[in-house]
């Protein structure tokens, strides 16, 4: 039993980590949002090419965080 708890606090700790992640992520792009509404053409540029990356980061982050998830309720 306490084996079992202890591998769910460490699923827990992964997936907080990973939220973590994810919010700095999204406060980013909200950031890189807010200053192409107010930038010149080649800066709105240079911002969309980091905005996209930052996209894919979150798809990332999200599809991985799922996984753990589903594991631990298969159990």
């Amino acid at each position: 039993m306490g084996k079992d708890l202890i591998e769910e606090l460490e699923v827990v700790y992964t997936e907080q980590k990973r939220l973590d992640e994810l919010e700095d992520l999204l406060r980013t792009m909200r950031s890189i949002a807010i200053e192409a509404t107010t930038c010149g053409d080649k800066r709105r540029v240079q911002l969309q090419e980091q905005f996209h990356d930052l996209q894919a980061r979150v798809t990332y982050l999200e599809a991985k965080k799922r996984e753990p998830f589903r594991q631990s309720t298969t159990n």
